[in-house]
């Protein structure tokens, strides 16, 4: 199906937070008016009349940045979260509420039904009824998103969250009702169809069609009822791209930001809307009922993307509704860097910058003033209406240029304010506080074992440099062309690098893979392009298990080393102790007995802790995971001076299947680090004797691959090194844990058949005693 959305701008403000855009109910008039807040704390009501935006009112300032913008369920108030305090506002502005709560986390999550309010913060769901508090939860995880349905039995609406380690969870009240194990850290939340709160009938469904959206870019839809909560199919994983053939650009894997549906192609059904944090906007069909799809139904007839298009930067929200004043359903976007942009279907808005028009006019002109086309015949002539479409295009022109005059005296007179007020200040004092915000996000990809750190600003890029106290391998990045720069380290500083911008570009992301067992930091210093200048300096903590990802469930019957601590410290103690080692961990304990589960990225090897007040055990596949654990823990407690037993049970199971799980990368790195030294003197061959069919078959592929072994071995220069480092260190740790503190002759043993790699030689050489 041919189908397009056409691109309009509606406003360009502050930058926005997450969820900070609502489309009011229709009034009295077609079109639809938008709310909007950003970080000057103020909401904005805006409407388009005759084809240009205007203001319908404005707030205040309300003290602090708006982190959420939601309509009451089934009504036409305006609620907005602002820091700890909860503001009301009716459809024409006027402030009807203001709720000063006693949290101490910032509301990033709201919902409204009646007189009962739900808000959401890092890790505190509160309940509100009639402006007092009526009850809380302290979740498990960090909070992504929340909205909230009539799932369990009552009057009472559930709570609806997806969190950071990887549930979804349903709350009846403050007590927990359902809980779904999904494939990432969960980062948005939508209903399929009406939302149910909307309409009184569908509050009386048996089920809730939820749709969620994750970290790793996967979109799943759910079914929610008092029984149960299951998935019914997931809508969207690594599709690919339309005209993208590499591997890397052909896989959407970037996290969804916000989740909607509409029924924006006009098919009778409804379409799945999905905002990325790169800036992807997609469009995606169910097929051709209006009711929730069944699982069937969608592996009978995948879902199919109907249209793409990319932002370059973050989108924040999405909503839909009649904006334009046309006969469409119409999308509503916001972005970080402050825009609020309108997708239409409409033909009138398939040209919004006058360029097919300016193309148009340059073309009669030149075919006007061409003589001899006319005198050959070949001019082009005036089709019938031709006049007609003339008048139109001049009249849009004419309304164009008045409202491009319009814009340009606002911008100069908004500009010459601002250089007023800035020469008073500057006159007093000096510049060090910056004027545009700029955010981070820094996560582990367990699919590619490697941490991916994204750069979101205000303004466009112009340099980024990085700076760690740990080694780090840098692989790769996205985003704004830009120019890698390394210098030569130190011991201290080993990574010195910089990024510079070759493009405008507001948002930038770096793939870097760390080293396991070391920990430190990285200083990220970003300079976005302005005046005057200013860094902004982001500290990004590394651990020394930090490419272990959390797992929902421990893997069972495989033989595992294990670490036992017995002593006067508390759930706490313990907890915050791991923290130290570990990502993924909710800022305090949830249980007075915690069970985690870990899975390295890079190796393959699990970690399966248990802990209570002064009892821990701790089992891995890896004796370098316990005895990195060992040195860290006893580390913390001697500063502490809280004194506790230790006992290390090591098992030699554990080591033909650490070098079962790293076989696989050993012998692909060496196998390609054997073509490559054989690619220069085959290449010598074939110059000298033009004929290589006298070569054997594996010489001949390797000749034919040759560029593109080289170009694989250069992105990843030191990772046989860095394999052979792994194996080295797990050698030491099983001795070390054993007593003996130095093994320096046996590693120049080891070394020497990793370069002439043999699995089986060297897990001999692990069971060989020491004499």
């Amino acid at each position: 199906m041919d189908f397009a959305l056409h691109r309009v701008e509606l406003l360009q403000g502050q930058a926005i937070a997450r969820g900070t855009l609502a489309v009011l109910p229709a009034g009295k008039k077609k079109a639809q008016k938008v709310a909007v807040g950003d970080d000057s704390g103020v909401l904005n009501v805006i409407y388009m009349k005759k084809g240009e935006v205007q203001s319908e009112w404005k707030s205040g300032e309300l003290g602090r940045e708006i982190s959420c913008v939601v309509l009451q369920a089934g009504k036409d108030k305006l609620f907005v979260g602002c820091g700890q305090a909860i503001h009301g506002f009716t459809r024409k502005g006027k402030e009807f509420v203001k709720i000063k709560t006693n949290l101490t986390e910032t509301i990033h999550h709201l919902f409204v039904d009646e007189n009962m309010i739900w808000t959401g913060g890092e890790y505190i769901m509160n309940i509100y009824d009639q402006c007092k508090d009526f009850g809380f939860a302290m979740i498990k995880d960090r909070i992504n998103a929340m909205t909230c349905a009539p799932i369990a039995p009552g009057d009472v609406l559930s709570t609806a969250l997806a969190c950071q380690d990887k549930c979804l969870r349903v709350y009846a009240g403050e007590k927990p009702f359902h809980e779904l194990a999904v494939e990432g850290p969960g980062t948005a939340l939508g209903f399929y169809g009406t939302p149910p709160t909307e309409q009184e009938q569908l509050r009386q469904a048996e089920h809730v069609s939820l749709l969620y959206g994750t970290e790793q870019g996967m979109v799943g839809l759910t079914s929610i009822s008092a029984k149960s909560i299951k998935r019914i199919a997931t809508i969207s994983d690594k599709q690919q791209r339309p005209g993208m053939s590499s591997s890397n650009s052909s896989s959407r894997r970037a996290r969804v930001s916000t989740l909607h549906t509409a029924d924006i192609v006009k098919s009778g059904a409804l379409d799945v809307l999905v905002g990325r944090e790169d800036g992807s906007l997609e469009v995606w069909g169910l097929g051709d009922g209006s009711a929730s799809p069944s699982a069937s139904r969608l592996e009978q007839a995948p879902p199919s993307l109907t249209f793409e298009t990319s932002l370059q930067e973050s989108i924040q929200a999405m909503d839909s509704g009649n904006i334009t004043g046309g006969d469409h359903n119409e999308l509503v976007v916001t972005t970080y860097a402050g825009k609020v942009l309108a997708f239409t279907p409409s033909q009138a808005a398939r040209d919004p910058t006058g360029t097919e028009m300016a193309i148009l006019e340059d073309q009669s002109v030149s075919a006007g003033s061409s003589l001899m086309g006319s005198m050959l015949g070949t001019g082009s002539k005036k089709k019938p209406g031709s006049q007609a479409e003339e008048a139109t295009t001049k009249a849009e022109k004419e309304r164009r240029y008045k409202a491009l005059e319009k814009e340009v005296d606002t911008l100069k007179a908004q500009l010459d304010k601002e250089k007023q007020a800035y020469s008073k200040l500057s006159n007093k004092s000096i510049a060090v506080q910056s004027t545009t915000k700029v955010s981070h996000r820094f996560g582990l990809n367990g699919e590619e074992a490697c941490y991916v750190l994204t750069i979101d600003s205000q303004a466009p890029l112009e340099l980024v440099a990085l700076r760690a106290d740990v080694d780090v391998d840098l692989l790769d990045h996205e985003g704004t062309s830009a120019i890698l720069s390394r210098s030569k380290g130190d011991p201290t500083n080993p990574l010195l690098a910089t990024y510079r911008m070759q493009e405008s570009g507001s948002r930038f992301q770096i793939r870097l893979r760390t080293v396991e067992g070391l920990s430190g930091s990285i200083s990220c210093f970003v300079l976005p392009s302005t005046n005057p200048k200013t860094a902004h300096l982001i500290n990004l903590p590394i651990k020394p298990l930090s490419l272990h990802e959390k797992l929902s469930d421990s893997p069972k019957d495989i033989p595992l080393n294990e670490l036992k601590l017995t002593g006067p410290f508390t759930v706490m103690d313990m907890h915050q102790w791991l923290s130290m080692c570990v990502n993924e961990l909710p800022s305090r304990p949830t249980d007075d007995e915690m069970v985690v589960s870990y899975r390295s990225t890079f190796v393959g090897t699990v970690l399966v802790g248990r802990y209570s007040k002064g009892t821990a055990s701790f089992k891995s596949d890896s004796i370098m995971t316990i005895s990195v654990m060992k040195d860290l823990i006893t580390r913390e407690a001697t500063a502490r001076k809280i004194a506790f037993n230790i006992n290390v049970d090591v098992k030699e199971e554990t080591f033909p299947r650490f070098l079962d799980l790293i076989h696989p990368k050993l012998s692909f790195q060496h196998s390609l680090t054997q073509q490559v030294r054989m690619v220069e003197p085959l290449r010598e061959v074939q110059l000298q004797e033009g004929e290589t069919k006298f070569l054997s078959p594996e010489l001949q592929q390797v000749l034919q691959q040759a560029s593109d072994i080289q170009q694989q071995f250069e992105l990843q220069p030191q990772r046989l090194a860095f394999l052979h480092n792994i194996v080295v260190a797990v050698y030491r740790h099983k001795w070390r844990l054993r007593g003996y503190q130095s093994v320096d002759r046996q590693v120049k043993d080891l070394q020497k058949l990793l370069d002439s790699y043999n699995k089986e030689q060297i897990a001999a050489f692990f069971e060989e005693p020491i004499r």
